[in-house]
């Protein structure tokens, strides 16, 4: 009886030890628990640019919201060279489709930092796939451990211990830059986006500590967004056939400019169907056919906010840097605001994306100001 006891004694305690090399093994060694990785083939495309980007005393980064600056960079160093005896070297290191995840490991792989960092992006945070939704509660819950002083404190000194401290998670590996084709149901797609938004608030935190560390400077531009361009995607989850009827109906009323029947149709139909991009959208006309231009950005932003294809940049995340900003002192230009106040104007956009020249010229003012005051002391 003993003897049998102890074999099955015995075979529990080497599953149970099998079961916890697999979970140990399974898991990365990690200081700041991202559900992703780069590989080799990252590091090596990055080889030819990091001796042109580390040799700029002025560095713009992100993503196709950053590249369209190279048009202005010329009339940013005609006008700091009126201010010092030598140019500053600028260099746009943006990429299109570049989340920032990739704009932080850039920075990473450069030995010093130039004086300052433009971070001009936040417009393709989900163009590839960089977590799995399904481990949404293990990346939250990881960062809540993350946050914990005490358990963080004792991560950096013993990195090893990450791996029984942190939950598991699967780790994508990232490359080159792939398009990632999403084909989530819209109840997923939201969950898509909460963690996207966690991720990009710890990767801006990152940045910043990696600027302050490295004796740089940093400058982050908000993501103007177009208020007015009709979502892309309306949630499935939050419609129904119901739904769909009266927003047709509110359609025809705001095409043939009735505007005062639409907007309580509108309002009522927003307040009944929480998360429908297409329902704030079509308030948001209505409100502004009223001349009701607050209630008519609060409503195109929350259209923007809900919209559940990955398109775009999202309010959300420009609302993260605006908090981090402040709770950091870090110099933030507030474009979206600029282009959002300005609602009632026409032509404000050259497209769904970009805004029209006039108001890059506001924006690379203020820029200009900006440079000037940190080179000034640098």
């Amino acid at each position: 009886m003993i003897k049998k006891f102890l074999i099955i004694l015995l075979v529990l305690l080497l599953s149970a030890g099998a079961f916890l090399y697999f979970e140990y093994s399974a898991k990365k060694t990690l200081i700041t628990p991202y559900p992703y990785n780069f590989n080799t083939n990252a590091k090596m495309a990055l080889e030819k640019e990091l001796v042109e980007a580390g040799n700029a005393k002025i560095l713009i980064v992100g993503d196709r919201m950053g590249e369209v600056l190279s048009k202005y960079t010329p009339e940013l160093i005609d006008e700091l060279s009126k201010s010092f005896k030598y140019p500053p070297k600028i260099y746009n290191w943006s990429k299109p489709h570049e989340g920032l995840h990739r704009t932080l490991y850039k920075l990473k792989s450069l030995k010093k930092l130039p004086s300052i960092i433009i971070y001009h992006g936040a417009s393709s945070e989900l163009y590839e796939k960089t977590f799995e939704v399904t481990d949404k509660d293990a990346i939250f819950k990881n960062f809540s451990l993350y946050d914990d002083e005490r358990i963080i404190s004792l991560i950096i000194t013993f990195p090893w211990l990450s791996k029984i401290i942190y939950k598991k998670m699967n780790y994508v590996e990232l490359g080159p830059i792939k398009e990632y084709q999403n084909r989530l149901p819209s109840t997923s797609k939201i969950i898509e986006k909460e963690v996207s938004f966690k991720l990009f608030d710890y990767e801006l935190r990152e940045l910043i500590d990696l600027v302050k560390d490295k004796k740089s400077n940093l400058i982050l531009i908000t993501t103007p967004i177009n208020l007015e361009v009709r979502p892309h995607e309306i949630c499935s989850h939050s419609t129904t056939n119901g739904v769909i009827e009266l927003q047709q109906e509110i359609e025809e009323l705001e095409k043939v400019g009735n505007f005062k029947k639409a907007y309580p149709k509108a309002l009522e139909l927003s307040n009944e169907t929480f998360s429908n991009a297409l329902s704030f959208y079509l308030l948001g006309k209505a409100s502004m056919g009223l001349g009701e231009l607050s209630m008519a950005r609060a409503s195109f932003l929350k259209a923007s906010v809900f919209d559940c294809a990955n398109w775009r940049g999202n309010a959300v995340y420009n609302s993260i840097m605006k908090a981090t900003a402040k709770k950091r002192q870090m110099t933030l230009i507030d474009f979206d605001q600029y282009m959002a106040s300005s609602l009632s104007k026409d032509g404000l956009f050259m497209d769904e994306i970009f805004p029209q020249n006039v108001f890059y010229q506001t924006m690379i003012a203020e820029l200009k100001e900006n440079l000037k005051k940190i080179l000034s002391v640098d």
